[in-house]
């Protein structure tokens, strides 16, 4: 199996030297081609060169979707920097204190947003005097030396936090390039794609989808807020074509669509939570388009796609085959390995796997332990079964939140639905349950939900919200919903 070291900005001039006056990276207020993005890329990597940024220094950046912040990101990965991606919404202090080892961050940098003024500020962890990187600019100076190790560490992202303390992880260039290689075939790519960027480029999802513009070539498009009605608007406007998006996304384009028009979006990644047939179903009718399921995580950014080819009853139903590139195992807890349609966890290597924690020494194990849960049916299917740590183990026996979550969601009225495990005097643990639904609707959940699961997978506790609590990745935050549902028993 062919495995691709190639960088980023390898790829970029490739790109650049068959279309270099193809749109690349565009926004409201207008589009980059593929020569303007290469010219700032090498302009601004070599004023950071002038400056001494060298290959492994670390510099933050609070990663708003922006054109300009995708130009500086790739300035760092022109010179082997590290771009240590932040939340723009919260502290970044606060994110890089998350890690336990301490990040020897050199810069951090702020961006001018306006794309036709591609400027950023850098200040010095050391000194606290601030730097002007005008990426228009041509610096003087020797030639930037070329970069060439796509294994190295090239971006630092901290995992969601969803189910318990996030964590510092180093991706490479060779990380992403592969997982884009690995989706080629099975993706509904064509060459007049333009993508969506509506997912945040901290987030491992958008991440790759900002890599796929110089891998597979297609061009990316950031709306002004991710607010529905902008969304959509972009879709209708710009001739969006393909998208990355976590099913309740997809579920709140589909509920406004009837304003706008859709007919150029032909097909999507869905990832990130769970989706059950009904909703899948009614998305790709609603919206008109493919849906393609895809597995993955921070740490191994890639682990399973489908193929947009796979029929609709198929893709629907699990979240497609494992990646050809990587390797795999279904591990049961004496740690032998899982029979066909036998649950236990999953377990991979590739060359989508990080690089590793920041900070973390221990020895690389040959597999990395998800911590994920499933099986893998009779035609190489992956299907998902919730997450080791967050099994409910109720009068001894194990419970799978996501089991009791899908069956929530099969209740007409019931749009989202978060299970968790709260303590119990007698029982040890129970299931507690945070529901979106009209209120008519959760009077009778307790019946309803009865008469599709076992007595002993009717929670405890329900409790009625208008919105479940998300991460910025579009994930619902466990860890928030539990601490709800506590204080709800205590009352």
């Amino acid at each position: 199996m062919l495995f691709y070291e190639d960088t980023l900005c390898a790829f970029l001039k490739v790109l650049a030297e068959r279309a270099p006056d193809q749109p690349m990276l565009g926004c409201e207020s207008g589009w980059l081609t593929v020569r303007q993005v290469l010219e700032r890329v090498e302009s601004g990597a070599r004023q950071l060169h002038k400056v001494g940024i060298r290959p492994g220094d670390y510099l933050c950046i609070p990663a708003q979707r922006t054109v300009n912040t995708c130009v500086v990101m790739l300035c760092l990965q022109r010179l082997g920097a590290v771009a240590v991606l932040t939340d723009p919404r919260g502290e970044a202090a606060a994110q890089l204190k998350s890690c336990e080892a301490a990040i020897p961050i050199k810069y951090c940098l702020t961006m001018n947003q306006d794309v036709s003024r591609p400027v950023a500020t850098l200040t010095s962890t050391a000194t606290g005097k601030d730097l002007c990187l005008s990426m228009r600019k041509k610096a003087a100076g020797a030639e930037v030396p070329p970069f060439a190790d796509a294994k190295a560490p090239g971006f630092l992202i901290f995992t969601s936090g969803s189910t318990g303390a996030k964590k510092a992880v180093m991706i490479s260039q060779y990380n992403l390039v592969n997982d884009l290689m690995d989706t080629r075939e099975l993706g509904y790519y064509t060459q007049d794609d333009v993508a969506l960027g509506a997912l945040p480029l901290d987030h491992i999802f958008g991440l790759v989808l900002l890599a796929g513009t110089m891998v597979l070539g297609y061009r990316l498009y950031f709306p002004k807020t991710t607010d529905i009605p902008h969304i959509l608007e972009a879709v209708s406007t710009q001739g969006i074509t393909r998208m990355n998006g976590v099913p309740s996304l997809y579920l709140a384009m589909a509920a406004e669509k009837e304003k706008y028009d859709l007919r150029s979006l032909r097909a999507g990644f869905i990832a990130g939570g769970p989706c059950t047939p009904g909703q899948f179903r009614y998305i790709e009718e609603a919206l008109e388009m493919t849906l393609i399921p895809a597995y993955g995580m921070s740490e191994c950014v890639g682990i399973t796609c489908a193929s947009y080819r796979d029929p609709q009853e198929v893709r629907a139903c699990g979240v497609g085959r494992f990646y050809p590139r990587n390797t795999w195992a279904i591990l049961l807890e004496d740690g032998g390995e899982a029979a066909v349609g036998q649950t236990g966890e999953i377990c991979v290597d590739g060359p989508t796997r990080m690089v590793g924690y920041f900070g973390d020494s221990s020895p690389r194990e040959a597999l990395f332990h998800t911590g994920d849960l499933g099986y893998v049916d009779s035609e190489g299917i992956l299907h998902l079964t919730g997450r080791k740590k967050d099994i409910i183990i109720r009068n001894g026996n194990n419970i799978s939140p996501l089991v009791i979550e899908d069956a929530l969601l099969s209740i007409q009225g019931v749009t989202a639905a978060a299970v968790v495990g709260l303590p119990h005097p007698t029982e040890g643990e129970c299931p507690a349950a945070m529901v979106v639904c009209r209120a008519e609707v959760y009077q009778t959940l307790p019946q309803a939900l009865g008469s599709r699961v076992q007595k002993n997978l009717v929670p405890a506790l329900f409790r009625r919200a208008e919105a479940l609590p998300m991460t910025g990745s579009g994930k619902t935050d466990k860890l928030r919903v539990r601490e709800m549902l506590l204080q709800c028993q205590g009352q």
